[in-house]
């Protein structure tokens, strides 16, 4: 039983007891969990700042992840365009010889070869990632090339004096005109689509078609002048493929460096988060220690008190 003279020391060393467990047991806390709360509350000076960094970490973690999938579409589609090339150079061989001399080696097969590059071309521009078709525009789903009947050919300007022809991409192109854009970063939008109506793809469609549409045995009059335009579309339709590969080589540039940069701000971010965030051990271990002491003492004190008498006193 506590004496009425001793209340007000006792009071005091029971409260310093209290509050040295309590913090005894937030330093033990703190140094195996390596935080120096458990909540937001025991930070509330530096909560705001805490929530507003791990939002902007969260952000750019989302951000690289979107950024994988756009990555792959791209080298899939720089990939597709890539093996358009053979394709390119067989067409143009045939059309070259066709030029020289009018005929082509026995044993060629004109229509032979250009159904098997058609169907190449198909298979190429008709590839998918992870279900969805990477040059149709926005309709993702819709398999974006069905070639129609390729001996049939393409109109002429007129047919008699010149033989030139008009673009036809709906001749076999069944997306939409929607180039396919991403945002990669904050206030950052890249168009990195590719659709199969792009000019050089449809001239080089367009040239197997003349070709595979034009008689060569000497029944057309004409067939001189429909390969050389057929020439000039393929020609046109190897320097503009190029230059889409360029550019397309240039947006994955953009994006590799745009994550680079994410990546160097997520880091900043995480340290910022760390210092609010993490204890130092050395530091809470020294504080564990001094209150172990404290604790100890007061522990002393208390004992002292209570084995306190008046007959010791005297």
């Amino acid at each position: 039983m506590t004496r009425i003279a001793d209340i007000a020391q006792n009071k005091v060393v029971t409260s310093l007891i209290l509050d040295t467990q309590s913090r005894l047991a937030d330093k033990q806390a703190q140094i195996s969990s390596q935080q120096k709360s458990q909540d937001y509350a025991g930070i509330a000076f530096d909560s705001m700042q805490l929530v507003s960094m791990e939002t902007s970490e969260r952000r750019m973690e989302q951000y690289l992840a979107d950024n994988v999938y756009v990555d792959i579409r791209m080298n899939g589609t720089l990939n597709s365009i890539d093996a358009l090339k053979t394709s390119i150079t067989d067409i143009r061989g045939l059309l070259r010889s066709l030029m020289v001399d009018g005929t082509l080696a026995e044993g060629i097969n004109k229509d032979g070869i250009c159904d098997v590059k058609t169907q190449e071309i198909e298979d190429f521009l008709n590839t998918t990632i992870n279900g969805r078709y990477l040059f149709s525009g926005s309709k993702t789903n819709t398999r974006p090339v069905e070639t129609g009947t390729m001996s049939s050919a393409p109109t002429y300007d007129d047919g008699v004096t010149t033989f030139n022809t008009k673009a036809e991409s709906s001749f076999y192109y069944k997306g939409d005109d929607t180039i396919v854009k991403a945002r990669i970063d904050e206030g950052v939008v890249m168009e990195y689509g590719v659709t199969a109506a792009y000019p050089g793809f449809e001239k080089l469609i367009r040239s197997i078609r003349i070709l595979r549409s034009t008689d060569i045995s000497g029944a057309d009059t004409n067939y001189m002048a429909k390969v050389e335009h057929a020439l000039n579309l393929i020609n046109q339709s190897d320097r503009e493929i190029q230059s889409l590969q360029m550019g397309i080589g240039t947006r994955i540039q953009q994006l590799e460096t745009t994550n680079k940069n994410i990546e160097i701000s997520r880091n900043f971010a995480r340290g910022i988060i760390s210092d609010i965030e993490g204890v130092n051990t050395y530091q809470a271990v020294a504080e564990l220690t001094q209150d172990q002491t404290m604790l100890e003492a007061s522990y002393s004190t208390m004992v002292r008190l209570s084995n306190l008498t008046l007959t010791k006193f005297l």
